[in-house]
């Protein structure tokens, strides 16, 4: 393992040496990049990773499709566990079989190369054939987020162009009007129960799928019966990977409508390899409790695809459930997690369970989906022993943008440093700023998606000419080329001419010992502009004794007046994304209605 090169701020011009252009060079990152990063003085805001900085080097990316990087695992660990659903382990070999059929029936029903599918599922074994299968026949692969409605679906539908939906058999009448109406030429549906154990643990929160009898639907086509029908698919698509589309990822939507992210088979294999060689920080075979739903870039990253490339277990978790957490990671010997702030806080929450389970085979747990409060992290190392990571991305980033790097290039409360690419601060002007002044994070790196589907005028506005990704959100880079998210640029509140970032007032209120959850937001006011209000959840034990004061006053003790919150409400929930995300949106629309 090599020495760790000092930050750009101290190592000036000697951070450039040959060890950096070695690596670059190997993943063929544009030497026009790099010399501009080279032009940028070290007081400025500007922050390229050095290949130091992560646990080993990684490789020459392959010129191959995501199909064919699982390949190459196929090959190498046929009879290994790829993927564990609902008490059903199913080998390398088998799911490449299966993923090998899906693509002959595709073939059959007249999908071609470049061709988008669609598939309504939550995580599950049938979620992995229907990607490996799209990927091994060159079509694109389309998530749709299973909580949609038929209006919701059918905006998704159109924009991607989609004919073929494969979904689970209780979505099936959302997607019933667009067959009827001639949208959809063809839907496949599938039964919780197709691939499970027959004395498979269901858990609470999963039984209501469990219990729906499968039955045959009219009109639509049983996945697993009609892939007996088809021999898999052998023969070999032409791809080029840094052109051709392999996954079309749909934005949450949060600031207008969703848009389809165009990702390609190259940004998906830079992504497996750079989110393993970075943080690789333990030799045994990885085996993932896979949460983050696969309508969304993290059911991607964080961590199947990444774990598919080491020849890993994936094990597929379609609704959270408490209990069935701990015991997935115990009786499963979990030893990667990735997951948002709320499920470490829940696991947290619960003494019973942690007393009932042995969870000590976990090694790396990373937050995701949102910032985790540095309170958190404490409370989670105090309480595992394991780092509490936190990292940053987006959809147009391929998930993992910036990371830290455990027992090597760590800071707890930033998120980390870019993975294998750059960040600079800009101004509101386009300028960069000097180092810790706050502006807008720009992001530029070879797992930047394309732009987006059918949005031409967008996608100049975010993916710039010159490789930079605007992200709208806000942050700063430090001495020590760490990178801080302070909050999305539409999320600051300004209060009497003062910007205010609500992370930054909830991590001071996620430290009081009765809170389990909080978001802040800004509330009109007439002579402030925006005033703060914090909504808190709090423990059972705090319940009917922490008051709404003693929250200010723990505010006040740590914060400037300007920050501190005017109004403070106990709520029971807080609104949630799928993926767990706090939705500030929500509250904010809440109160603008009252």
């Amino acid at each position: 393992m090599s020495k760790i090169m000092e930050p750009r701020s101290k190592a000036g011009d000697m951070f450039y040496d040959e060890y950096f252009y070695k690596i670059y060079r190997r993943i063929g990152y544009p030497e026009k990049w790099i010399g501009e990063g080279r032009s940028y003085d070290p007081s400025e805001s500007y922050v390229i990773s050095h290949p130091s900085w992560f646990v080993e080097d990684i490789p020459e990316i392959p010129n191959v499709s995501i199909y064919g990087l699982f390949k190459r695992t196929v090959d190498n660990h046929p009879d290994e566990t790829a993927v564990v659903f609902l008490d059903k382990k199913i080998s390398y070999r088998e799911l490449d079989k299966l993923a090998r059929r899906y693509a002959a029936l595709l073939k059959d029903l007249g999908i071609k190369k470049g061709e988008v599918v669609s598939a309504m599922l939550p995580n599950s074994l049938q979620h992995w054939v229907a990607f490996y299968g799209a990927a091994k026949l060159g079509a694109i692969h389309n998530p749709i987020n299973v909580m949609y409605q038929t209006d919701e679906v059918a905006y998704q539908v159109d924009d991607s162009g989609a004919r073929v939906v494969l979904a689970l058999d209780l979505l099936y009448d959302k997607l019933r009007p667009l067959k009827e109406k001639g949208i959809l030429e063809n839907i496949i549906v599938t039964n919780i129960k197709d691939f499970a154990a027959p004395n498979a643990f269901i858990p609470a929160a999963i039984k209501p799928l469990w219990d729906i009898p499968k039955q045959k639907i009219e009109g639509a086509l049983d996945l697993f019966d009609t892939m007996e029908k088809y021999e898999p698919l052998e023969e070999d698509v032409e791809c080029s990977p840094r052109d051709d589309t392999a996954l079309l990822l749909y934005t949450a939507g949060t600031t207008g409508r969703s848009k389809g992210v165009i990702e390609t088979h190259f940004n998906l294999v830079f992504n497996s390899l750079s989110h393993v060689h970075a943080a690789r920080i333990f030799d045994d075979r990885i085996v993932n409790y896979s949460i983050m739903p696969m309508f969304h870039t993290a059911g991607y990253f964080l961590y199947t695809l990444p774990t598919f490339y080491q020849g890993g277990t994936v094990i597929p978790i379609p609704m959270f459930d408490l209990e069935y957490t701990y015991k997935i990671i115990q009786d499963y010997g979990v030893n990667v997690l990735f997951a948002p702030p709320t499920l470490f806080i829940a696991l947290m929450s619960n003494k019973e369970f942690l007393e009932k389970y042995d969870i000590s085979s976990l090694k790396l747990t990373i937050g995701c989906g949102a910032p985790v409060p540095l309170a958190v992290q404490k409370q989670w190392d105090d309480l595992s022993g394991i780092s509490l990571t936190n990292g940053w991305g987006m959809t147009e980033t391929n998930s993992g943008g910036t990371i830290s790097i455990p027992g090597r290039k760590e800071k707890l409360d930033s998120i980390g440093i870019p993975v294998y690419s750059e960040v600079k601060i800009v101004d509101d002007k386009g300028n960069i700023v000097p180092r810790g002044e706050q502006g807008e994070i720009l992001y530029r790196g070879l797992q930047v998606a394309k732009g987006y589907l059918n949005k031409p005028e967008e996608t100049k506005k975010t993916f710039q000419a010159d490789g930079w990704l605007r992200t709208g959100d806000r942050g700063y880079v430090d001495e020590e080329d760490f990178v801080y998210f302070v909050d999305r640029v539409k999320d600051l509140i300004i209060a009497s001419g003062y910007n205010i970032a609500p992370v930054e007032v909830e991590d001071v209120i996620y430290e009081h010992p009765g809170v389990s959850e909080v978001a802040v937001i800004g509330i009109p006011h007439e002579y402030r502009g925006e005033t703060v209000k914090a909504f808190v959840v709090l423990k059972d034990h705090a319940k009917g004794k922490v008051t709404e004061q003693d929250i200010i006053e723990h505010c006040r003790k740590r914060l400037a007046t300007f920050k501190v919150p005017r109004i403070v409400e106990f709520k029971d929930t807080l609104p949630k994304s799928a993926v767990g995300k706090v939705l500030r949106r929500v509250l904010k629309e809440e109160e603008l209605s009252k």
